[in-house]
């Protein structure tokens, strides 16, 4: 995605955005579901979202909330995206596996 018209924040907000519900068949930005965009330093940046439901099913919540992570990845500029999901029962549990790190598939087997 380019940022030659939008400011970075509203082409992170408009990638964040883009992800679709699952069982709404709406995207974030459709829903209103992105609370907010964080720029900190080196391309570190930090999205908040809730969605639908305080009780959504995990699978649902890790699976939109890695979709973000990795659209707002690829959005030049952006080292590394931190998601936060907002009113969730189990909102710590939720993010810790949607910011996992990945090791690469051929990084050294001691990693």
């Amino acid at each position: 995605m380019s940022t030659t018209s939008m400011s970075i924040e509203e082409v992170i907000r408009t990638a964040a955005g883009s992800v679709p519900d699952p069982e709404i068949r709406k995207t974030m930005g459709e829903l209103g579901m992105i609370d907010e965009v964080e720029m900190g330093e080196g391309g570190n940046v930090i999205i908040r979202y809730h969605l639908t439901s305080p009780l959504c099913p995990s699978p649902f919540a890790i699976s939109i909330g890695k979709e973000i992570r990795r659209r707002v990845e690829q959005v030049e500029g952006v080292t590394r995206a931190t998601v936060e999901i907002r009113d969730h029962f189990i909102a710590k549990d939720i993010a810790a596996k949607v910011n996992e790190v990945e090791i690469a598939k051929d990084a050294p087997p001691w990693l």
